[in-house]
């Protein structure tokens, strides 16, 4: 028998249909719109009218909290992973995040209408940003893309082997959970450090932005952490002699 080399596919992590695809662009639009300015003006300053804006990241952060839910949309509904899973969970999520971020683009079009109406009273002027619009163009977009998958939600077909039915709790799940949680709030204050640092003056987004990061990347330290030493004693266990 003759072998032959296989070669990964580029991008075979991915499912990549009309309508996934479609979602995929919605989200990349409103991860980009949050990082952008969703109002700009003009105001009165020392030397005549200067420039203003206002950004997703100041405020409430409504921009950190659009980016979150752009960037997890696209990974349940485009990475490989979640689209196959058998938990029916698992597919109704994004529906939920286009649902809050939907909300977060009313939320954020609001405040930049506020912001206008600051600048206005002190004798400035100003307009929504083109950030805003592609934020909401992008959660329109993102919504588009769902709705063509959501023939395939509402018939679904429950597995006999649902894994739902096969989860059990052990020793080892409760201390990747503890230890990811407590990964979670060290990674947050880290991140929050991180973000102070790099402004002079707060911003509560960019603060929000540094929280959320950090807080997953220290969440999915402590649980491989977890995993590792769990390996380890059960290495020690199974071996002849060892303690």
């Amino acid at each position: 028998m003759r072998w032959e080399p296989t070669r990964a596919r580029r991008f075979s992590s991915l499912v990549l249909t009309p309508a996934r695809v479609t979602v995929g662009i919605g989200a990349g639009m409103a991860f980009v719109a949050g990082f952008m300015p969703w109002a700009q003006g003009t105001v009165p300053g020392r030397l005549g009218f200067e420039p203003a804006f206002f950004s997703g990241l100041g405020g409430a952060g409504d921009g950190v909290l659009l980016v979150v839910l752009a960037a997890a949309t696209a990974f349940l509904v485009l990475h490989r992973t979640p689209v196959g899973s058998r938990i029916r969970v698992i597919h109704v999520i994004p529906y939920v995040l286009i649902g809050l971020a939907a909300i977060t683009c009313v939320n954020g079009y609001r405040a930049a209408v506020l912001e206008i109406a600051a600048w206005e009273r002190r004798g400035g002027s100003g307009e929504i940003a083109p950030g805003m619009w592609l934020a909401i163009a992008g959660v329109s977009v993102m919504a588009a893309g769902a709705a063509a998958l959501l023939q395939a939600l509402v018939r679904w077909r429950r597995a006999s082997d649902d894994p739902a039915d096969l989860m059990a709790v052990s020793r080892r799940g409760l201390a990747e959970v503890l230890t990811g949680l407590v990964g979670a709030l060290v990674g947050g204050a880290i991140g929050i450090q991180v973000a102070v640092s790099l402004t002079a003056l707060p911003l509560i987004g960019l603060i929000a932005l540094g929280a959320v990061f950090g807080g997953l990347l220290g969440g999915y330290a402590g649980s491989w952490a977890a995993g590792l030493e769990a390996d380890e004693l059960e290495r020690r266990r199974r071996k002849p002699g060892g303690a």
